[in-house]
């Protein structure tokens, strides 16, 4: 589950709608199949933690919300540069900083791309951004068995995909993560792992499914990513997604 650092080092009672959203999963972490009211009541409490979509969406928690922004810039920057690239993985890997590509594996591939995108990980928001990273790129090139395949595959995904598209997708796996590195280390303690898993996995499968639905209305084309334009659209996006569980 990601569950590398716990959120215990923070006050809790400073941290709006914290009670609620703990016994929330408390209550419902045993061996049932949730309701779709009860996973969305414990996703709005989680949106709740962060301020709201709009304080938390667009970075103004202290909580989470910050870190993601930043590391979705630099995924957009990557993907952006090799649809411009014309589908080039080696232009878009050396315009992330990584030139030897010679006998690279695919594993040295996305580890460059999640230090670059995340960085050092020094908080939970951080590590819980910089898992979502290696999720998602897992899932878009973790089956390629060279750089070939990784171009082939990213080709693929952008044939059917916009890069919002993309972006949304991160934002879920980040949510997730943020739940999971608060809760599931301590949920764990007092719950048995099996109920812990079933919560958790039903929550992560109610994120995919309802952003899955999201109505796209950032189109990310010709963005200068270094701009506040990018950081603009991006924290619109991260609100959009956190909107939907508001």
């Amino acid at each position: 589950m990601g569950t590398s650092k716990s959120f215990s080092d923070v006050k809790h009672s400073m941290i709006p709608n914290w009670g609620t959203l703990s016994s929330s999963l408390t209550s419902n972490c045993d061996s049932s199949i949730l309701p779709a009211q009860k996973l969305q009541n414990i996703m709005g409490n989680f949106v709740s933690t962060l301020g709201g979509a709009s304080t938390g969406g667009r970075g103004g928690s202290k909580t989470g919300g910050r870190s993601s922004i930043r590391t979705a810039k630099k995924i957009g920057g990557v993907f952006s540069k090799f649809i411009s690239s014309g589908n080039n993985i080696r232009e878009t890997l050396e315009y992330s900083g990584l030139t030897d590509l010679d006998n690279k594996t695919v594993g040295d591939i996305i580890n460059h791309l999640i230090e670059y995108c995340s960085g050092n990980a020094t908080s939970i928001d951080d590590n819980a951004a910089k898992e979502a990273t290696r999720l998602l790129l897992e899932e878009l090139i973790g089956q390629a068995e060279s750089i070939e395949e990784v171009q082939i595959l990213l080709e693929e995904t952008f044939t059917v995909n916009t890069l919002e598209d993309v972006i949304i997708k991160y934002f879920g796996y980040y949510i997730n993560e943020l739940l999971s590195k608060w809760f599931y280390e301590n949920l764990i303690k007092n719950k048995n792992e099996s109920d812990c898993n079933n919560l958790f996995n039903q929550i992560k499968n109610f994120i995919v499914e309802r952003i899955g639905d999201m109505h796209k209305k950032n189109p990310l084309q010709n963005i200068n990513w270094s701009s506040d334009d990018a950081d603009r659209l991006i924290k619109n996006i991260q609100h959009d997604v956190l909107t939907v569980f508001e």
